[in-house]
């Protein structure tokens, strides 16, 4: 049993309580004060910050690993390094490229779920491509995308063990609501993303089963006055979730200010879309087919389109609590609990709470991270 005294608990996602939390194999067990120490290790977070563990439904890799070529040795490095971000659990994103190349990366993934990784853990894939729009490609290579394939979705799900959480499609390519219908009662999250889809077409859409919006803003139309689009539907229909990555770069604070007065906190989920460059300094790199090189922070191929971020959630974490002023109790949901809800995934991960797993880290009050503990396994201490 593991023990944490008298930190200042981020309770059922309300707000911080001095309490003791009790963890007895991979379960939080109770949550109050004067715990017995008795049989427990004992960490004592007195003065220190207690928040469930941060959740990144959308990365492609880190520290030099890239999501499309780790094997489980890799995969497994990873998890380490996301642990040491403040990451418990992570959803890898597969990019669009050859059907080949997609299908082993979702079969490493698996085995990576089954075998269970030491850090982060793995809870699903997410399948960013290939059925997104040409025109909105961003980083994804244009010679694979392909029109939305149910053979090729029920392949993906086959190989994938059936851990296929979340899958990107453009709303307005051919047979897109028709496709999704198709996996309406499979527990997939159909997410609009890398589209030019106008507003009728967009709210159509999020009728038909669309409940998700990959990297808002990113990677889509932009707003105009006059032509109202798939951003704009976004941030009007309340029950839709979106992505945000705020790392200063992809969207400037002030969208991002604008995205909390229009939607409720609720519904925004903090991602870090971050690649095989996050947590390097410098140097070039290959994603997505294309070498790939770090100026001032950005990952930019060599026609200047950004190829993914290269920060990690804490660096996020940090950034809209320090640098832009969002109440860290709203942080809090967006980097753990709203992705939870996003996938299905509540009722398990995404706030401290009795019987939920015992996914938490803990941090002194500049945000530093100090340890991190994964289903009741402490994987990284400073």
């Amino acid at each position: 049993m593991i023990l944490i005294k008298n930190g200042l608990v981020f309770n059922n996602n309300e707000n911080f309580e001095k309490k003791d939390i009790l963890i007895k194999k991979d379960k939080i067990t109770d949550i109050r004060n004067d715990i017995s120490e008795n049989g427990c290790e004992v960490i004592d977070a007195e003065g220190f910050l207690v928040l469930p563990g941060f959740i990144d439904i959308h990365t492609h890799g880190g520290m030099g690993y890239d999501i499309m070529n780790s094997k489980c040795k890799d995969l497994d490095r990873l998890s380490c390094f996301f642990a040491s971000k403040g990451v418990t659990a992570f959803l890898p994103a597969v990019m669009t490229a050859s059907i080949e190349d997609m299908i082993t990366a979702v079969r490493n993934i698996n085995l990576s779920i089954k075998n269970k990784t030491s850090g982060a853990k793995i809870i699903g894939i997410n399948m960013e491509g290939p059925f997104i729009s040409y025109k909105y490609r961003g980083a994804h290579p244009k010679e694979y995308i392909i029109l939305p394939s149910v053979q090729l979705l029920e392949r993906f799900i086959q190989e994938s063990g059936n851990n296929i959480k979340m899958v990107t499609v453009a709303p307005e390519v051919e047979n897109a609501l028709s496709f999704i219908s198709h996996f309406k009662e499979r527990g997939i999250v159909f997410c609009a993303g890398h589209t030019g889809a106008d507003y009728k077409t967009a709210v159509e859409a999020f009728e038909k089963g669309f409940s998700h919006v990959t990297h808002l803003f990113n990677a889509m139309a932009g707003i105009h006055h006059r032509s109202p689009n798939l951003a704009i539907a976004a941030l009007e229909k309340e029950n839709i979730t979106v992505e945000l990555i705020c790392d200063g770069i992809h969207i400037d604070p002030a969208i991002i200010k604008m995205v909390l007065k229009c939607k409720s906190v609720d519904n925004i989920v903090l991602i870090t879309d971050s690649i095989i460059t996050a947590g390097v300094e410098k140097g070039k790199y290959h994603f997505a087919g294309k070498e790939v090189y770090i100026e001032n922070g950005v990952a930019k191929h060599k026609n200047e389109v950004i190829a993914g971020s290269t920060v990690t959630m804490i660096d996020i974490f940090k950034n809209m609590v320090q640098r832009w002023g969002i109440p860290i109790e709203n942080c809090i949901k967006m980097a753990s609990a709203n992705a939870s809800r996003a996938i299905g995934l509540f009722h398990k991960k995404g706030s401290l709470s009795c019987g939920k797993d015992a996914d938490i880290i803990i941090m002194d009050k500049k945000m530093n991270l100090l340890t991190t503990i994964v289903e009741g396994n402490i994987v990284y201490k400073v």
